[in-house]
């Protein structure tokens, strides 16, 4: 699966994209606009030249007397600062920095999955290029303004995009998920708390927009997504319940779980998707 563009949302800059299926079926996703971006940025940018002014005066107190032990501990504080602060924060906070979280962003891999350490190191490596490319910053600003889902030189080596954080922004109507008639019980043996926010946003969009695929496809995508689900909360669904329903009764679990303020954005009414009879 891909990301795509889709569209212009109101004139503002943000860009309504989509997880398309080779099915050209778009599953939601709103790429962040320049100017979230670019304050984002500004606001991490802030926060290491605090830190390596804290470095500078702390450094200076202990080699005081040692003008070259002091530039070379500064120089070694501020590669990790550059590099280690980026790399740092998405890889343990699943692609968000304290800047992107100021503005309710995340950097995900252009399929939608959260990055991972190799991923948030190749976008620490294109920042600096961004960064220090003359004009001096005004070349990253170029690219996330100029391509079509805002991404800066890290993102497109890297392969990544920069979301609205989907805890945060919920652009889909809400729906509560509920159990099929007679597997309640089998629900409550999944335990939901490794399903990531991401996982769910892919599968909750899959099963509410998916009529649209042939019965076939649906199945098979249905299989896909089951079984990627199952191995990544170690649990084996019985033979009796299908892949589709087996999805719904995990996010039926994940939304109780989590609440439906981060599930589904409070939701109002009851809902129950379409799914496929049990085999």
């Amino acid at each position: 699966m891909s990301v795509v563009e889709v569209q212009d949302v109101g004139g503002t800059g943000r860009t309504a994209g989509g997880i398309v299926t080779p099915e050209a079926v778009v599953l939601d996703v709103e790429t962040a606009g320049y100017a979230s971006r670019i304050l984002a940025g500004l606001l991490d940018l802030l926060i290491q030249l605090a830190l390596l002014f804290v470095v500078a005066v702390v450094l200076g107190l202990i080699f005081f007397a040692d003008e070259s032990g002091v530039v070379t501990a500064f120089a070694i504080a501020t590669f990790l600062v550059i590099f280690g602060y980026p790399i740092g924060f998405e890889t343990w906070l699943r692609g968000r920095t304290p800047g992107k979280m100021a503005l309710g962003l995340r950097a995900v891999t252009n399929d939608g999955a959260p990055i991972r350490l190799r991923d948030a190191t190749l976008r620490a490596m294109g920042g600096v290029v961004d960064r220090l490319l003359p004009p001096g910053g005004v070349t990253g600003a170029l690219f996330v303004m100029l391509t079509p889902r805002h991404q800066r030189l890290g993102d497109l080596i890297a392969g990544t995009m920069v979301i609205r954080d989907p805890e945060k922004f919920v652009t889909t109507p809400a729906l509560w998920f509920s159990p099929p008639p007679g597997l309640e019980q089998y629900a409550t043996t999944i335990d939901p708390t490794a399903i990531t926010v991401e996982q769910y946003t892919v599968i909750r969009s899959f099963l509410t927009r998916g009529t649209s695929l042939s019965p076939s496809v649906r199945a098979t995508f249905a299989r896909d997504f089951a079984n990627r689900l199952a191995e990544r909360i170690h649990h084996k669904p019985p033979q009796f319940v299908a892949p589709e329903v087996f999805l719904i009764c995990a996010m039926a679990r994940y939304q109780r779980r989590n609440g439906p303020g981060r599930a589904a954005g409070a939701p109002t009414t009851m809902a129950r998707p379409q799914y496929p009879g049990m085999r």
